[in-house]
């Protein structure tokens, strides 16, 4: 099968117009992605068979300098019912803390619980629950580097779960 010239020179115009497309395209695309403002990482919350999207409800940079705020999360979960978190890798690749916080039904006492996870251990983590001990509320916290009167590093970044 021979093509005539200028059928030839047709396709080849198409073609080059298709390249130079793709490429406009491309450039469009990527001038929108590399202009689109960085988002701050995101802890998926499931419990009581309901999930939340968790934004940081406080994020500053290490120095505690140009910090967003954001209100917290809600999710109710019942005494008894646990919480899940799953960590984005912004978060699991570093080091991080989780504080639960529980209240005692009978005698409204409240306890604090935590554990210190290291960079890459855990990517979800699930926060136990009891009927007698209801869980109040989680943050997992990010620390910075700057320490407090007692040598403790203070948070950076906090992503909070009221849950009662």
């Amino acid at each position: 099968m021979n093509l005539q010239a200028r059928t030839k020179k047709a396709i080849a115009l198409i073609a080059v117009v298709l390249v130079v497309a793709a490429v406009g395209i491309g450039a469009v695309v990527w001038a929108l992605v590399d202009s689109a403002e960085p988002r701050l990482p995101e802890i998926t919350a499931y419990g009581d068979g309901n999930s939340v999207t968790v934004s940081p409800t406080q994020h500053c940079n290490v120095n505690l300098e140009d910090c967003v705020e954001n209100p917290i999360t809600q999710l109710s979960v019942r005494a008894g019912y646990p919480l899940q978190l799953s960590l984005p890798s912004e978060i699991s690749d570093a080091p991080w803390r989780l504080i639960a916080v529980y209240g005692d039904l009978q005698t409204g006492e409240t306890f604090l619980d935590g554990i210190m996870v290291e960079p890459g251990q855990r990517s979800a983590i699930t926060v136990p629950s009891d009927p007698t001990l209801q869980l109040l509320g989680v943050e997992v916290q990010l620390p910075s580097a700057v320490v407090d009167e007692a040598g403790e590093p203070i948070a950076h970044a906090v992503w909070a779960v009221q849950t009662f």
